[in-house]
C-alpha cells in the first residue's frame, strides 16, 4: 500500500500539491469566517465543584458572568469618589453598555456595586456582563470595551480589563516562536545537507501540515471547550514531528538517488520504507496521547486531541505531499559528491572492511541509517563501484561509532554513570506538586497581571479567586432571613481563612441559595486549597446537618483543586497504560520481549529528568528570571500528565530508528556487540539532527508570556535532548551489550501468536530491470601443456 501511495503521488505531483494547497486555503477561509475559539472552562464530571456549578444554573444571569473593568488612579491622582471622577466613570459606563454583546454594566456608585470601591478611593471596577460565553470573548471584544471607556481615561483614570476580558486581551500569537523554530531548523538542515533546496523541502511539508492542523484545531473550538494551550501544543508538536519525519524520508530519498534509482522509484521506495516507519512512529504518538482519555476529563480530551491531530496530519503530509515534492524537484535533491579523503580512497579500494571512521559516507540500506550531521546524504566518488564494500561500517557515523565502541568496552561504567546523571536531574521531581496558576503568575506586562495586582492591592488577594457556595434546599426558602440560609451564612463567616461573605442570593423558585466567599489568600496559595477542604469537610456539613440538603463549593480555586485531585488519582493508570502500549508496539515491531520491556522502561528516564528540570525551574524558581518570570510558579496537574504522553510517543520515534538498524545488523552478522555498535553509528547522526531541530522548535516557545507554554517548551526540549543523547547514546547501547543474546529472546508460543509486521517495508524491493538473455560462455581451448585430467573410478 505504501509504495502504491508514494508512486501515485510521485506520478501526479502538481495535482497532489494543489490538493494540499486547496485544503489549506479552504480551512484558512473557514477560520477567517468563523474565527478561532478557545475556552479555559474546566468541567470535572462527578466533582463537588461541578455539582455547585450545575446548581448555579438556577440563577439568571449573563452567559459570561460579571467581568471586571479595573479603574485606578495613582497616589497623587484624583479620588474616584470625587465629582469629576464620578462623571467620567458614569460616561464610560454608558459607552461600554453600548458595545456589542454587553448587556449590563454596574458602577461602584450603585447599591449593588458599592463593594467594588476600595477604601482609599483610588481603585474600583465596573462589572461588565455579556451575552456570550467566556470562550467567545475575543481580543476584539475586549478592545472595543476598553476603547469605549475613553471618557474615564481622558479624566486621568487608568482602565485595565480583568477576568476573561484580560485573558482574551493577553492571547498573543506564537507566530514569532514558530518563525524562529523554522529558521533554526533551516540552518540545521542546510548545515547537514549543504543544499538550500534539500533543506527547504522538510520545512515546506511541515509548514503546510502545521497550517492545516492549526486551522482544524481552531475550528474544533466551536464544537468543544478547547483551551488556548491546545493550539500552542499542537503547533509545537506538529512543527517538530513534521520536520523530523520529512528529514528521515528526505535522507532515504537522497540515498536512493545516489544509488542510481529513478526519481519516481526513489520517491515510491522512500514512502514504502521510511514512510512506513513514520506511520508507525506517528501512530505510537497518537496511542500515547489516547491514554489521556483515562483521565475522564474534557480538558484532557481536548489537550490530547489537538497534538494528536497535528501528528496525524504531519504523517499524511509525509506520505503524500513529500513524494510529490520529491518528484517535482527531482535530481536537484540528489546528494552532491564530495572529494574523499585519502583514508576514504584507501577504504574504497581495499578488499576488506575500511579502517577509517572519520569519513562520512552514505549508510547502506537501513531506514534510519545516516552519517553524522555535517554529511547527511553526501556520497563519496566511486564508492558504489569500488572493488571493496560500498559503505564500510567503520566509515559510517565516525563520531557516533567511537561513542558506541567506548560504551561497548565499558558498558557498566557508562550505564551507571548515565543513570547517576539522570538521578541528579530527576531528584527535584520528588517534590513536584500540582498547583494552580493565577493572574499573579503572569508576566508583569500583561493585562491579567496588572488587573490582578491592582485588585489584590485594593481588596485583598482573595478577590481574584472568589469561591461560590451553592445550597440546594428541599423546600423553597421564605427569604434571605430563612434560618437555613442564615445558618450557612454565619458558618461561612466564622470559618478561618474567609475574608468576606457576600449577601445570600436566592433563585427565582427559592430552592437554591448562593453566597460569594472571598478567601483571605490568593487563588494559587495552598492556604486557599486548605480553605476549600475546610468548607467541604467541616463547615458546610455541620451547617446543613439534619436538614435534608447539602452545599457545594465551586469557583476557580475549587475547580482547580478538584482537577488536580482527579489527575493525581488517574496518573498511575495512565502511566501503566502508556507503558503497556509502548511495550506492545515495540514487541510487534522487533519481536523481542526483552527489547520491548527495556526500551519502555528506559523511556521513563528522559521523562523523569524532564520532570526534575521542570520542578527546579518553575516550582522552586531556580533561574526563573532567565525564563521571564518574577519568581516560582505552581505547575498545573495537566502539564506533567500531557508531557508524559507526548514524550513517550516522541521517544518511540528514535527508539524505532535505532533498534531497526541494530536488528538489521544483527540479522546479517549475528554479532550482538557489533550490531549495537553498527546500529548506533548508522543512526546517531540523523537522530541527533532530528532532536536538535525539535529542541530548537520547543525552546523558541520560551518567548511566550504564558507560563504554561514556557513549561511545555522547557520540559519537552529537555526530555528530547536527553533522550537523543543520554538515553539513545549511552543507556540503550550499554543495556543491549550487557544483555547480549537475551536481547532477542521470544518464546516460541508468542512468536507463533504475534502477527508479523515489517515497519521498514517488505514490499519495497526495486522493480526488476528488463529481462536479458545471459551471454553465452565461450568454451575454452584445451591447453596442450596442461596436465591430463585425472579420472577417479569408484571401485
Amino acid at each position: 500500500m505504501f509504495v502504491s501511495v508514494g508512486r501515485w503521488c510521485a506520478r501526479r505531483p502538481k495535482r497532489t500539491i494543489a490538493a494540499w494547497l486547496l485544503l489549506l486555503l479552504a480551512l484558512g477561509a473557514a477560520v477567517a469566517l468563523c474565527g478561532r475559539v478557545t475556552s479555559e472552562a474546566v468541567s470535572i464530571p462527578g466533582s463537588d465543584s461541578q455539582a455547585a456549578a450545575d446548581a448555579a444554573r438556577a440563577f439568571p444571569g449573563s452567559a459570561s458572568g460579571k467581568q471586571p473593568l479595573v479603574l485606578h488612579t495613582g497616589a497623587g491622582g484624583a479620588d474616584l469618589t470625587s465629582a469629576g471622577a464620578r462623571d467620567a466613570v458614569a460616561a464610560a459606563a454608558r459607552d461600554v453598555a453600548g458595545v456589542d454583546h454587553v448587556v449590563a454594566v454596574t458602577t461602584p456608585y450603585e447599591g449593588a456595586g458599592r463593594a467594588a470601591m476600595s477604601a482609599d478611593g483610588h481603585t474600583a471596577f465596573l462589572s461588565v456582563e455579556l451575552d456570550v460565553t467566556d470562550r467567545d470573548i475575543t481580543p476584539e471584544v475586549t478592545r472595543r470595551i476598553v476603547d469605549a471607556a475613553r471618557p474615564a481615561e481622558a479624566a486621568g483614570i487608568e482602565v485595565t480589563p480583568g477576568g476573561s476580558l484580560a485573558a482574551a486581551a493577553d492571547k498573543g500569537s506564537t507566530r514569532h516562536s514558530e518563525i524562529i523554530g523554522l529558521l533554526a531548523a533551516l540552518a540545521i538542515l542546510w548545515f547537514g545537507f549543504r543544499s538550500a533546496v534539500a533543506a527547504t523541502v522538510p520545512l515546506i511539508a511541515a509548514v503546510v501540515g502545521l497550517g492545516v492542523s492549526l486551522s482544524v484545531v481552531g475550528l474544533l473550538g466551536h464544537l468543544m471547550d478547547m483551551p488556548s494551550a491546545g493550539s500552542t501544543i499542537a503547533a509545537m508538536i506538529g512543527l517538530g514531528v513534521g520536520v523530523d519525519y520529512s528529514l528521515f524520508c528526505l535522507t532515504r530519498f537522497r540515498e536512493l538517488l545516489g544509488d542510481g534509482a529513478s526519481v519516481e522509484d526513489a520517491a515510491a521506495l522512500t514512502t514504502a520504507a521510511s514512510g512506513k516507519a513514520v506511520a508507525f512512529a506517528g501512530c505510537a504518538v497518537v496511542a500515547a496521547l489516547a491514554s489521556l482519555a483515562l483521565g475522564g476529563l474534557p480538558l484532557l480530551h481536548a489537550l490530547a486531541l489537538a497534538p494528536g491531530i497535528a501528528v496525524l496530519i504531519a504523517v499524511a503530509a509525509t506520505l503524500t505531499l513529500l513524494p510529490a515534492l520529491f518528484a517535482l524537484l527531482g535530481r536537484s535533491l540528489a546528494p552532491t559528491p564530495v572529494a574523499a579523503a585519502p583514508a576514504a580512497s584507501a577504504a574504497a579500494t581495499a578488499s576488506g572492511p575500511a579502517a577509517s571512521d572519520a569519513v562520512a559516507l552514505r549508510p547502506a540500506v537501513s531506514d534510519a541509517a545516516a552519517a553524522d550531521v555535517p554529511a547527511l546524504g553526501t556520497v563519496a566518488p566511486d564508492a558504489a563501484t569500488a572493488p571493496g564494500p560500498a559503505v564500510s561500517d567503520a566509515a559510517a557515523g565516525g563520531g557516533w561509532r567511537r561513542v558506541a565502541e567506548r560504551v561497548a568496552r565499558r558498558p557498566w561504567r557508562h550505564l551507571i554513570g548515565a543513570l547517576l546523571l539522570v538521578a541528579v536531574l530527576a531528584a527535584p521531581a520528588a517534590r513536584l506538586t500540582f498547583g494552580q496558576l493565577d493572574g499573579g503568575d503572569k508576566v508583569s506586562s500583561t493585562a491579567s497581571r496588572t488587573a490582578y495586582d491592582r485588585l489584590a492591592g485594593a481588596f485583598g488577594p482573595g478577590v481574584n479567586g472568589p469561591l461560590q457556595v451553592t445550597d440546594a434546599l428541599p423546600d423553597p426558602a421564605s427569604g434571605p432571613t430563612d434560618p437555613r440560609v442564615t445558618k450557612v451564612a454565619d458558618a461561612l463567616t466564622d470559618t478561618p481563612g474567609v475574608a468576606a461573605v457576600g449577601p445570600a442570593q436566592l433563585s427565582p423558585d427559592g430552592r437554591t441559595a448562593r453566597w460569594q466567599v472571598t478567601p483571605a489568600t490568593a487563588p494559587g496559595d495552598p492556604e486557599t486549597a486548605r480553605l476549600v477542604h475546610r468548607l467541604r469537610e467541616t463547615t458546610l456539613p455541620a451547617a446543613t446537618a439534619d436538614t435534608g440538603h447539602g452545599a457545594h463549593v465551586s469557583g476557580a480555586p475549587a475547580a482547580q483543586l478538584d482537577l488536580n485531585d482527579r489527575l493525581s488519582r488517574r496518573l498511575p493508570a495512565i502511566i501503566a497504560f502508556v507503558l503497556v502500549i509502548a511495550a506492545l508496539l515495540l514487541l510487534l515491531a522487533f519481536r523481542s520481549v526483552v527489547v520491548a520491556a527495556t526500551a519502555a522502561v528506559l523511556n521513563l528516564v528522559s521523562v523523569a529528568a524532564a520532570y526534575g528540570v521542570l520542578t527546579a525551574l518553575f516550582q522552586q524558581g531556580w533561574g526563573a528570571g532567565a525564563l521571564g518570570l518574577d519568581g516560582p510558579v505552581p505547575i498545573p496537574g495537566y502539564v506533567p500528565l500531557l508531557m508524559f504522553a507526548v514524550l513517550f510517543g516522541l521517544s518511540m520515534d528514535y527508539e524505532v530508528f535505532l533498534l531497526s538498524a541494530v536488528r538489521e545488523a544483527h540479522l546479517k552478522s549475528g554479532d550482538h556487540r557489533g550490531s549495537v555498535i553498527t546500529g548506533l553509528a548508522r543512526t546517531g547522526g540523523i537522530i541527533t539532527s532530528a532532536a536538535l531541530i525539535m529542541v530548537c522548535v520547543f525552546l523558541s516557545y520560551l518567548l511566550s508570556d504564558d507560563p504554561v507554554v514556557k513549561m511545555f517548551g522547557i520540559g519537552l526540549a529537555t526530555a528530547v535532548a536527553l533522550d537523543a543523547t543520554l538515553v539513545r547514546g549511552l543507556l540503550v547501547p550499554a543495556a543491549m551489550i550487557l544483555l547480549g543474546k537475551a536481547n532477542w529472546w521470544l518464546p516460541g508460543w508468542l512468536d507463533r501468536a504475534l502477527p508479523r509486521i515489517d515497519i521498514e517495508g517488505g514490499d519495497h524491493a526495486p522493480p526488476p530491470g528488463p529481462a536479458t538473455e545471459p551471454e553465452p560462455v565461450a568454451e575454452a581451448e584445451p591447453d596442450p601443456e596442461a596436465a591430463p585430467p585425472v579420472t577417479v573410478r569408484k571401485t
